[in-house]
């Protein structure tokens, strides 16, 4: 159960299972921080100045034509301010979704970077928890191979969920995390202690040869 990346360790079952679990948590939790952050929260910061900025200019110039209208009369500035603000409204509510739209847009690229930089920290770091549970269970060859591209795959799911989750892509996108299960179970149900039993055999066999 050891979360040493030293790849000589061994790793069992249970090990490279409980790591998978804490693994996938805490980058799906960097993900679902990272994503709201840059789609949401960045975004709606700069759209909501610019919503200000544009709804002082209109209420000032509604309000400037309601003075100069009033030509010298009586002029009620708070009341011109509520109607001007009134008579805004539907523009307003046209330009705030135009600038929403934007301000999501130019953040976009940079949610998608930090949502690669997960996936690749993810599977890097659950590729060599593979590894370590490959060489326990004695897997050698192709089965490597397979067993870190379901890593990769499993892990590149779970980093883009939030991605996925709010573009509606979470079931177009579910063979790529079923398909890194599936890939998986070689090194999830190979056997166990088959380093230390190859390390013992070649002990023995050097002590008999010296015999």
């Amino acid at each position: 159960m050891s979360f040493s990346l030293d790849l000589t360790k061994p790793l069992g079952r249970l090990g490279l299972a409980i790591n998978t679990v804490l693994l996938g948590a805490v980058f799906y939790g960097v993900s679902v921080g990272a994503y709201h952050y840059m789609s949401h929260t960045l975004p709606e910061a700069g759209a909501h100045a610019k919503e200000a900025a544009v709804k002082a200019a209109l209420v000032e110039k509604s309000v400037a034509k309601a003075k100069a209208a009033a030509k010298g009369k009586a002029f009620d500035e708070k009341a011109a301010v509520a109607a001007a603000e009134a008579a805004a409204a539907p523009e307003l509510k046209k330009q705030a979704e135009e600038i929403h739209h934007h301000a999501v847009e130019g953040w976009a690229p940079f949610a998608v970077f930090l949502l690669i930089l997960s996936a690749i920290f993810f599977a890097g770091f659950l590729s060599v928890y593979v590894q370590r549970r490959a060489n326990d269970g004695g897997l050698k060859g192709l089965w490597i191979f397979t067993n870190h591209l379901g890593a990769w795959a499993f892990a590149s799911y779970v980093a883009f969920y939030p991605f996925l989750a709010a573009h509606g892509l979470r079931n177009a996108y579910a063979p790529a995390f079923i398909g890194g299960l599936v890939l998986l179970l070689p090194v999830f149900f190979a056997g166990e202690g088959h380093h230390d039993h190859d390390h013992d055999h070649g002990d023995g066999h050097d002590h008999g040869h010296t015999h």
